[in-house]
């Protein structure tokens, strides 16, 4: 994206200056979508966290806490030979840990997202995809308040340590996995994928739903934002699929969970 927006860029100074005003809003989301997949993902799990739990428990135990993570238990549940190589990675994982950063289950794992998951959540019908980012959204609107770090651990990606939120977080929290597998399910179930949204028109919706300059920024240098700040930016994005016409919503919702 660098090189491309570094191009944009050159290209619309050469541009008179009223052209470039009109091209004003490419520039504020130019970097956009990897910043919503930086916000937003769905699975991020830290080598610290893995190596934690495979070095203090045995392999049942480890195994326990991967089926744990958001859809890793669906997946294994629909695919058994799914349980057995996770169960074969994490026992190589303790006889000779990985050297280069990223251990053996949690490299699997983001295969098995790729093969099973994202085409599944693609294909989830529009209820249940926008039910899934709502429940993000509530979510979010409750860390906010109650616990800015959490918050900003969710938006970055995944709370670490859900067990750590007070009862109603852990509520929440349960609402958004449950949410999830029945978007999952959904497009499971439905065996296509469902209509997409190009990144023009992801930024028009962003717009169309009140997105403004600050909000890109915002996005475009999400790893920089204090807890409070990282956490209003994901609970806007959530909000958005109920701020779009109903033909939107579900594209845009799909948007985020693919992401």
């Amino acid at each position: 994206m660098a090189s491309d927006d570094d191009g944009s860029r050159v290209r619309r100074h050469r541009r008179r200056k009223g052209d470039a005003n009109q091209r004003r809003p490419e520039r504020e989301g130019g970097r956009l979508v990897p910043a919503i997949i930086v916000a937003i993902a769905i699975i991020v799990i830290s080598g610290g966290g893995w190596y934690y739990y495979s070095r203090n428990t045995p392999t049942a135990s480890a195994l326990a806490e991967l089926r744990a993570l958001p859809l890793v238990g669906a997946v294994m549940a629909d695919n058994p030979g799914a349980e057995a190589r996770l169960r074969a990675a994490i026992e190589e994982e303790l006889r000779k840990p990985s050297q280069d950063g990223t251990t053996r289950p949690l490299a699997l794992i983001a295969d098995l997202r790729r093969q099973y998951i994202l085409p599944a959540l693609r294909g989830a019908d529009d209820a249940s995809a926008i039910a899934a980012v709502a429940s993000r959204a509530a979510l979010a609107d409750y860390l906010q308040w109650a616990n800015p770090a959490a918050c900003r651990e969710f938006a970055a990606g995944g709370i670490q340590r859900p067990d750590k939120l007070d009862s109603e977080g852990q509520r929440l929290f349960r609402n958004v996995l449950q949410a999830l597998e029945a978007a999952y399910r959904s497009g499971r179930a439905g065996g296509k994928a469902m209509p997409t949204a190009s990144r023009d028109e992801i930024l028009d919706m962003l717009r169309e739903a009140g997105f403004e300059k600050i909000d890109f920024d915002r996005l475009n240098a999400f790893a920089t934002l204090s807890n409070d700040v990282a956490c209003q930016v994901e609970l806007k994005v959530d909000q958005v699929p109920a701020k779009l016409p109903t033909d939107k919503r579900g594209i845009f919702a799909r948007f985020v969970l693919n992401n």
